[in-house]
């Protein structure tokens, strides 16, 4: 018999992540002896990677009790499992998003200075961090060409009629936090939280 236990968030986690293995004892399939907490797990995993907790699940199975960690970075998705007893990890995945997204739209991009970026202009206007680039720098005759939008972060370069990139922004979303690059003088012209 497997049965789950989903912790919400990294916030979650780590403030609860005791109070949900002793919340969780009282099913008759968990170890009285599990010590190893939902915290020490994600610990665990940032010794291996860097990234943004996604989601934690406590598996109990007859033979096995492990944690499922999916972590998400600006490259790659990795889940771990982690022994809910021993704290060892007993199995991993790794899946390269950034390579999955070439390949999804390598019909849609076209390559400038080595790097990639859709040819479409993007509709910008709702996002958190336009009014603050507008407020930044002249994007009267520049278009908003978005690179990548994940949970994680948002690249944009600031584009003009022939393709040449002027500026690329870098919006952190967990932090609220934007860097403004100007890519012909290599300079920073913002960088501050909204």
């Amino acid at each position: 018999m497997k049965r789950n236990l989903l912790i919400g968030t990294a916030a979650a986690t780590v403030i609860l992540g005791g109070a949900a293995v002793v919340g969780a004892s009282d099913d008759n399939n968990i170890k009285d002896n599990q010590a190893f907490t939902a915290e020490q797990a994600i610990q665990t995993v940032f010794e291996k990677v860097e990234g943004f907790v996604q989601e934690v699940d406590l598996s109990f199975e007859e033979d096995e009790n492990y944690y499922a960690v999916q972590i998400e970075s600006s490259v790659n998705e990795y889940e771990f499992n982690i022994d809910a007893t021993t704290g060892k990890i007993v199995g991993q995945e790794i899946e390269n998003t950034v390579e999955e997204e070439k390949q999804e739209v390598a019909g849609q991009k076209r390559s400038f200075d080595d790097s990639n970026y859709s040819i479409e202009s993007a509709n910008v206007t709702s996002l958190e961090e336009y009014d603050t680039i507008i407020d930044q720098v002249n994007a009267e005759d520049l278009s908003f060409h978005l690179v990548t939008d994940n949970p994680g972060n948002r690249i944009m370069f600031l584009v003009d009629e022939e393709g040449k990139k002027h500026f690329k922004t870098i919006f952190v979303k967990h932090d609220n936090l934007l860097k403004i690059i100007d890519v012909n003088d290599h300079g920073q012209v913002f960088n501050g939280n909204l």
